[in-house]
């Protein structure tokens, strides 16, 4: 899985890069706002929906907060054992984008790199038949992340991610206010 995450996210980077044609131009006060889905999650399978804002402090920084909502059934067919996790993942997230050091000349390429800090709250619902039950409460959640963003308009584009600590991988869109 981290072999096939590493390729997807070079393929991403590739195609970004041929596509793009002066520099992601951030300011203090710009605002972007993020969604997207995750493939996998890092307590179980499924599908996470994850959504984000950025505020720039500078030209470079972002902070802001983020949203995930992860729900993961499993059927276990012995002893007709079925379950269903639900996690909702929350707090905030800062990024450094550093296009601007690359000298990529381009405007409609963004890459950045950065850290969360938050909470999951976790339940779960089960016949308890057999040898699931819930192992997961409340914790403090720390990741990391890399990723990409191109921008087809000033204010549109497509952003692709790799990471640790909600999702593995995570392809959204991005609009810049």
């Amino acid at each position: 899985m981290k072999r096939t995450v590493q390729v997807l996210f070079a393929a991403l980077m590739i195609f970004v890069a041929y596509g793009a044609s002066a520099q992601v131009k951030y300011g203090k006060g710009d605002v972007l706002l993020n969604a997207g889905l995750g493939a996998g999650y890092y307590y179980a399978g499924g599908v996470s929906g994850i959504a984000s804002a950025e505020f720039f402090v500078n030209d470079a920084i972002s902070v802001g907060p983020y949203l995930g909502f992860t729900t993961y059934n499993y059927d276990y067919n012995f002893n007709n054992n079925r379950y269903k996790y639900t996690f909702i993942d929350f707090g905030g997230r800062a990024s450094y984008h550093f296009s601007k050091h690359l000298n990529l000349n381009t405007d409609k390429l963004d890459l950045y790199g950065g850290a969360l800090l938050g909470f999951v709250a976790s339940s779960y619902n089960g016949n308890n038949n057999g040898p699931y039950n819930d192992p997961y409460s409340g914790a403090v959640r720390a990741g990391i992340f890399a990723g990409a963003r191109y921008f087809f308009t000033p204010v549109f584009g497509v952003n692709g991610e790799v990471g640790y600590g909600i999702t593995p991988l995570l392809l959204g869109v991005s609009f810049k206010l």
